[in-house]
């Protein structure tokens, strides 16, 4: 447990330095799994394809935890009590990725990690738990951080319920300072807090797990990434519950929770194809306008039908869970209108308040409707606002 004086400087700074936190044995173990699954996922901001060892940066991401030697990493107890200290909440995997910076490779410039358009990023409350394989050094690359560049105060409740983020201003990089982050450390860092890294001049790899953990109570506003069931059972029964969703089904569809009248609020469904009732939407596509290897915002596929059945196109939409469609997962995002906009009938679509969807649970076509309607109007969960990816190369603060 972490103490009131290491929350305090967390706070503060948006970091918080834990030397020597994994014993050898572990980082070997590590470094044993990381051989047996090479970081074949991709490469990072490299216009060429590169061949893993090539000079580069490459991750090990994805389903890569199923392997004991390097699931443990996710629950390991140095690493996630600390986590929940300094979310205040239980936490949630939101990724597990393994950096591997071959001899060569290039930094990385100063930026944040909130992101509204990505999986691991989109979360209101989310930390970075990072443990180095190797020390951060001049030679390896050392990993720099600006004190105080998390701005919490940026952060507010607006006129709709998903909180607002203000575009946060860049921190001088004189101001960036090296926390020598050395084998077995673990750097604890908020989501908002800046940093960079330098490049890879030594002779070995610069082997480090950048891992995310969100709170229960804040999910990725895109969605999670849907990690497979084998890694769910590579976990140790006990700690199962850090990932929120887990499943081999694809995730081949995507519909909204469209309500309207906050105090007496009321759902909007359209007729299926034999006249039962279903939430808008439909078939998902993995949207390719920012390079990403982190998978499971489909709101540009739920846009894409919203204008083609409603003939509307919301400015946000934040994600309210996954729900079996028979053979696939359907991904469920939410939204509320404003009552600004110019009061057009929705042809053909029905409006129903709670009591009205209860009764008509024998004319739904899936059955999930109203939980889902009711995980829209939780009000203890905190949100965020999702974008596509295409809304966020223009200005993800923007809407």
């Amino acid at each position: 447990m972490l103490s009131a004086s290491q929350l305090a400087d967390f706070e503060r700074d948006g970091f918080l330095v834990l030397k020597g936190q994994l014993p050898d044995q572990d980082i070997c173990r590590l470094e044993r799994g990381l051989a047996n699954n090479p970081p074949l996922d991709g490469t990072l901001y490299d216009v060429r394809e590169l061949h893993y060892p090539e000079p580069g940066r490459y991750t090990l991401a994805n389903n890569c935890l199923k392997d004991p030697d390097l699931a443990f990493l996710a629950e390991h107890p140095a690493v996630v009590p600390a986590a929940a200290d300094v979310l205040g909440a239980d936490p949630r995997l939101s990724a597990y990725v393994i950096y591997d910076r071959t001899p060569g490779g290039s930094g990385i410039p100063s930026h944040h990690d909130y992101k509204r358009w990505r999986p691991v990023g989109s979360s209101m409350n989310w930390v970075f738990t990072i443990v180095p394989f190797c020390d951060f050094d001049a030679a390896a690359g050392r990993f720099y951080v600006a004190p105080g560049s998390h701005h919490l105060d940026r952060i507010s409740a607006g006129p709709e319920r998903p909180l607002e983020v203000r575009a946060p201003e860049k921190p001088d990089e004189a101001s960036f300072i090296d926390p020598e982050l050395q084998r077995g450390d673990v750097l604890l860092m908020n989501m908002h807090t800046w940093h960079r890294a330098d490049g890879n001049t030594s002779d070995h790899h610069r082997v480090g797990a950048f891992n995310k953990y969100a709170a229960a109570d804040a999910p990725p506003a895109t969605g999670y990434f849907l990690y497979d069931d084998d890694v769910h059972e590579a976990l140790s029964p006990g700690n199962r519950s850090l990932l929120a969703v887990h499943d081999d089904r694809s995730i081949d569809t995507t519909r909204l929770v469209l309500v309207r009248h906050l105090d007496e609020p009321e759902i909007l469904l359209v007729p299926d194809d034999s006249g039962r009732l279903v939430l808008p939407g439909g078939p998902a596509f993995v949207e390719q306008a920012i390079p990403d290897w982190d998978r499971g915002n489909v709101i540009a596929s739920l846009q894409a039908n919203l204008r083609d059945q409603l003939r509307i196109e919301t400015p946000w939409v934040s994600y309210v869970g996954d729900f079996s469609e028979g053979g696939h997962l359907c991904r469920v995002y939410g939204y509320t209108l404003t009552g600004l906009g110019f009061p057009v009938p929705y042809r053909g679509a029905v409006w129903m308040n709670r009591s009205q969807l209860e009764s008509a649970r024998d004319d739904l076509t899936f059955g999930y409707e109203p939980a889902a309607f009711n995980g829209w109007l939780d009000p203890t969960i905190v949100r965020g606002k999702g974008l596509t990816q295409a809304q966020s190369r223009v200005n993800q603060f923007a809407y």
